[in-house]
């Protein structure tokens, strides 16, 4: 695991460490038994818990497992788990939301700081499909849109010329995110790319995403 991830998970469970999890979790489905944590299905836990599985409590004691299982298990999803999360947390501490914002935002670098994907450590691969996954928990793009301003480097940049790309040709992208990435700052920040990198794999994608911003001026 990236050492950032690992840092960042371990935050999270430093903010939780007031709340242990239970070993058995009852279910409310029926015919199904109690749930021992340790034999539990990550992706049943992070669809079904606090609902169907245990009580709300359960949720805010597993959150930090919940977050590992984002990282560890390609079969659960950031969106899913956030989405639960976001449920329930309003009578979080402070130091328990910023511990997940900040697990969030520190996925959300690994992955600007890298190009190309897919990348064993990161639940996704593109900034398209993270910020999608990350609208889970409800706090809009604006946070992580700022951490992209600030990232000034051509995976960063890749990433911007893969989402105008992607938006253009119909990804699920917030209007807000597509606003910016049509903003003067984003077009300046990839014709810059586009003159730096121009001898790259991936100058290709940077000369498309600025055609596509030329033919759809703000």
């Amino acid at each position: 695991m990236e050492a950032e991830v690992a840092a960042a998970l371990w935050q999270v469970e430093a903010a939780f460490v007031a709340h242990p999890a239970r070993d058995v979790l009852e279910s409310c489905t029926p015919r199904q038994g109690p749930v021992v944590l340790a034999e539990a299905d990550p992706l049943s836990l992070a669809l079904g818990l606090g609902t169907t599985i245990g009580a709300p409590d359960d949720v805010r004691a597993l959150t930090p497992w919940l977050l590992r299982a984002v990282v560890s298990d390609d079969r659960v999803d950031l969106h899913s788990v956030l989405a639960r999360i976001a449920v329930f947390w309003d009578a979080w501490t402070t130091a328990e939301c910023t511990a997940v914002r900040d697990f969030v935002d520190t996925l959300w670098v690994a992955l600007l700081d890298r190009h190309p994907g897919p990348f064993v450590d990161l639940p996704v691969a593109t900034a398209t499909s993270f910020l999608d996954d990350a609208s889970g928990l409800g706090d809009g793009p604006a946070r992580l849109l700022g951490i992209w301003e600030y990232k000034d480097t051509a995976s960063a940049d890749h990433h911007l010329a893969e989402l105008v790309i992607d938006a253009h040709y119909g990804a699920r992208v917030d209007p807000a995110v597509v606003a910016w990435s049509r903003a003067p700052a984003q077009h300046v920040r990839l014709e810059r790319a586009a003159q730096r990198d121009r001898d790259e794999p991936w100058a290709g994608d940077l000369g498309a995403a600025l055609d596509l911003l030329a033919s759809n001026p703000n």
